[in-house]
Parts: structure tokens; sequence; C-alpha cells
């Protein structure tokens, strides 16, 4: 036999029910879908070509002089993003591949030398970051493997929380981009479909973030509601009246 205490849990639990399904009907254009057209700034997922790898702050180079072994050092590329040669100052190396820089040493060097033909070697590779945030099980700053994934960078971070919306995960890209972009992963599609065209190839200062899903959200609210909210509601939603008393005092009763 259900006692009164329990018919009012069974009310406020229905009423939370019927609330969160109606936010969840009408979330499919409001909550799922924001109010902007998201298609002028989400792209779809794009899996990077292996370009000729260009110089930047942090390498660290071997310049050789084949004819003249007294020149040969070793330089890291300045935060300036240039390496000094001799005699002849300094020439910018970011952004150059190492025939580019080679020929531009080689430029800066034939006043000096009858011959000034050098060797460019990569002695060390500065080290390249992603980020990863949102409901991951650690969120943080790992480092830029070659060729990883979105799939591989989640990895890194611990996957995805049961909280985690996988459908929406978004990729923000900036470096080395006069604006940023964006690109929206569906990671139920790899996940379920095997659908790696999907799992798009991350770059360096790659942001990669995952939404919370309703189920996060309902948790949220369980939460707040549970732990957070005065006391009288919860002695109520156990079976207690409460009432304020003359003398401006709480107290309760079954």
């Amino acid at each position: 036999m259900r006692t009164p205490a329990t018919r009012r849990l069974l009310l406020v639990f229905a009423g939370v029910a019927v609330s969160l399904l109606m936010a969840g009907c009408g979330s499919r254009t409001g909550d799922d879908a924001p109010d902007f057209d998201t298609a002028e700034y989400v792209q779809e997922p794009v899996r990077l070509e292996t370009p000729a790898y260009r110089l930047r702050p942090g390498d660290e180079l071997a310049i050789t002089f084949l004819t003249d072994e007294m020149l040969n050092y070793v330089t890291p590329i300045t935060p300036s993003g240039t390496i000094s040669i001799p005699m002849s100052g300094e020439v910018v190396a970011e952004g150059s591949t190492v025939p580019e820089l080679t020929a531009a040493i080689e430029e800066h060097m034939s006043s000096y030398l009858l011959d000034p033909t050098v060797s460019v070697a990569i002695r060390m590779i500065a080290k390249e970051y992603v980020f990863v945030i949102g409901e991951v099980d650690r969120a943080g700053k790992y480092e830029l493997t070659a060729g990883m994934t979105v799939t591989g960078a989640l990895s890194e971070a611990g996957g995805l929380l049961s909280s985690g919306k996988p459908s929406s995960v978004m990729v923000v890209r900036t470096n080395g981009l006069d604006e940023p972009i964006a690109y929206q992963v569906n990671m139920d599609n790899i996940f379920t479909a095997r659908d790696l065209n999907e799992d798009m190839t991350v770059a360096n200062n790659d942001v990669i973030y995952v939404p919370k899903s309703m189920i996060g959200k309902v948790n949220e609210f369980v939460y707040l509601f549970f732990e957070q909210i005065a006391p009288a509601q919860l002695f109520w939603l156990r079976g207690y009246e409460m009432a304020l008393r003359a003398d401006g005092n709480l107290w309760w009763w079954e």
C-alpha cells in the first residue's frame, strides 16, 4: 500500500519526467541545433595530406658547409623565426622547407665563399600539441604525433565520458589561419558504422571539444536538485512536511 509520502514522491518524479520529455522534444531545434545557422561556421571533417615539412620556431638545425668544416654549427630556430649564419647576419627560417632554407643560406654566403654549398638537416623537431576539453576523462594538452586523428587524441584524454555527446564533437582550428575554422565530427559514425573518413586528422594547436549530451544535462540537473536545493524540499521528498513555527524556527512531521 502506498503511503502519502510515496505518492508525493511519485508525483514529483512524474512531473520531472514530463518536464524532461517536453524539453527533449523542444530541444530538437533548440538544444541539438543552435538558433543561428551553423553552416556558416562548421565545416565537414577533413583528412590532412602530408605536405613538405615547414620549419618553425624551436626546431634544431645542423648547418654543414661542404668546403669549410670550421663553419659548421648547430642552431635552433629562434622564437622570431630566424637563424644566425656566419658573417651574414640572420635569415628567416620559419615557414621554409629544408631545400628553401638551404638555398637562402647559400645565397647569403655566396658573397663570402667561392663555393657556398651547404647542407641543412633537422636534428630535432619542436613539439606540437592538441588540446582536448569538455566531457572527457582527462581534459588537457597532449603532444601531437604524426597522423594523429580525433580518435587518437580522445584516446590520449582517456575517452569520452558517458555524459558526452559523441555525435557532436567539435574540432576548432586556429593555427596559421586568419580566422578559426570549426569542424563537427560524428564519433558515432566512427565507432558504430566504422566510417574512418569521419575521423579527421588533427593539427598543431587544434582544440577538440566534447559537448554534454542530454543525459549529461539530466545528470547535472539531478545533482543540482538533490545536492544543492534547500533542505526543505529534500525533507518533503522524503515524506516530511515542514512549517514555520511562531518563533521563526522550522519544524517538520511525517
